[in-house]
């Protein structure tokens, strides 16, 4: 490291103080993002003190990788240059909240498990029901844009954000939206921020719009032989009065991931899983009419759970990305955007990919939009077999190609780091390339924050 990079963390380490200030190899260890470890971690107070720290970062041009609880460092490419880790979870406190008005501001570090408490205090909740649930905090969910069942009747974190503070690649503190749902001033930049993965800029706080509490709430699981029929459930209730909060359908290959032995889905069927919330009634007529829709679309078994069943699947439907991460550390696990109507052929797809590589395959169909898809070699598999990397990179080229041609969008959420190294996570890039190579100059001349992790090496 150069002279002048040494007196700008020197600098760094003035600003936040020495006890916040980390450069001890073992510390540093669990910053280390794709192989790449920083040379120090600096944890900021505040938002001054955050948009300080990147100011002379960027005056050197040291590269800053932002994070909470890093539950979610292992998304994106691997960084171009990683100098120092940016730790916000010191910046936890809740700023604003109305229950009265459903409005909510907080920092980026504070932790959703702590803030639901919070809200839950007053009957509230927000709709984050995103994997490492336990530890993850707001500006992470945020920045990866990481979405969970509640998907399907909340939308995502774009729907109910409404406002955010950032600070930029040149340290400049930006806001953008508001505090109130009316709020109309102002271009959404914020909305840019969701989902960049921090390459447009470091999250501080964000604004929300909060959710009642249900008054009652029931799951249904519904199984069936053929996806066609699972299928067929899920258009009718498109086109049902229904408003189910959840609706995901689960392949018999991804049961053993999520059931651990329970029964609640059964072995060898495809599991529908409606999920309905308001007061009794509605839950009721969700009840009724989902069971005869049940039975009009050919379905083996519908099973109301009881309140504990129903916590434990919920549970382990938005934990599946953790479960799967820690079954094999050679698990490919995708994020497929598609429509509906393509939602057979892209399980198709991935069926056949596993098939012609020896791979297994476990999938998760997010009635909003997503099929969630795992490859992941074959029990019998060595962990280290070359040859196993070698299938699931022919593998991860066959399912871009093939998911592009049903008119789908596939990107790995997560894979091992030495696929990372042979192929883009991202897929191959789109037209709109060259536009986010310029929205990325705009808010990071510097090229600074996160360099190299998003789409296009951007």
């Amino acid at each position: 490291m150069s002279v002048l990079a040494s007196a700008a963390l020197q600098q760094i380490e003035k600003i936040v103080a020495s006890a916040n200030f980390v450069t001890d190899p073992a510390a540093l260890a669990p910053y280390e993002v794709d192989g790449w470890r920083p040379t120090a971690v600096a944890r900021p107070y505040s938002p001054e003190e955050t948009a300080e720290i990147v100011r002379v970062a960027a005056a050197e041009k040291l590269a800053v990788i932002a994070s909470g609880a890093r539950t979610k460092l292992g998304i994106g490419a691997p960084p171009s240059q990683y100098d120092l880790a940016l730790d916000l979870t010191r910046l936890r406190r809740v700023i604003a909240y109305d229950p009265a008005d459903l409005t909510l501001s907080v920092e980026a570090g504070i932790r959703v498990a702590d803030l639901q408490k919070v809200l839950g205090e007053q009957g509230q909740f927000l709709p984050f029901a995103s994997p490492f649930a336990k530890s993850c905090t707001v500006g992470g969910v945020l920045a990866s844009n990481a979405t969970g069942p509640l998907r399907h009747s909340y939308g995502t974190a774009r729907d109910f954000t409404l406002g955010m503070e950032f600070v930029d690649g040149s340290g400049t503190r930006t806001k953008s939206g508001g505090r109130v749902v009316k709020n109309v001033a102002g271009m959404d930049l914020h909305k840019l921020m969701i989902g960049s993965l921090g390459t447009l800029g470091v999250i501080t706080s964000a604004n929300f719009k909060t959710f009642p509490l249900p008054q009652a709430s029931g799951t249904f699981v519904i199984s069936y032989l053929r996806l066609a029929d699972a299928l067929a459930l899920r258009a009718a209730l498109a086109a049902s009065v229904l408003s189910p909060q959840v609706l995901d359908i689960v392949s018999p290959d991804a049961v053993p991931f999520l059931d651990s032995g329970s029964g609640q889905l059964p072995a060898e069927r495809w599991s529908v899983i409606v999920a309905a919330g308001g007061d009794q009634r509605v839950v009721e007529r969700h009840a009724a009419d989902i069971e005869q829709m049940a039975a009009q679309t050919g379905a083996d078994n519908f099973a109301a759970l009881e309140e504990v069943a129903r916590q434990g699947l919920w549970e382990a439907v938005r934990e599946l990305p953790a479960t799967l991460l820690a079954t094999s550390k050679r698990v490919v696990f995708w994020k497929i955007s598609s429509l509906p109507g393509s939602f057979a052929a892209v399980v198709s797809e991935v069926d056949r990919i596993a098939r012609e590589n020896s791979l297994r395959a476990a999938t998760l169909i997010r009635a909003a939009g997503l099929v969630y898809a795992a490859l992941l070699p074959t029990e019998v598999d060595p962990e280290d077999d070359p040859a196993t990397m070698n299938r699931l990179q022919r593998a991860v080229a066959q399912l871009f190609a093939r998911t592009a041609d049903v008119g789908a969008r596939a990107v790995i959420e997560w894979c091992p780091l030495e696929l990372k190294r042979r192929v883009s996570v991202w897929g191959p890039p789109g037209e709109d390339a060259e536009l986010m190579r310029r929205v990325k100059k705009v808010f990071d001349p510097q090229n600074i924050l996160s360099p190299g992790r998003f789409v296009g090496g951007i």
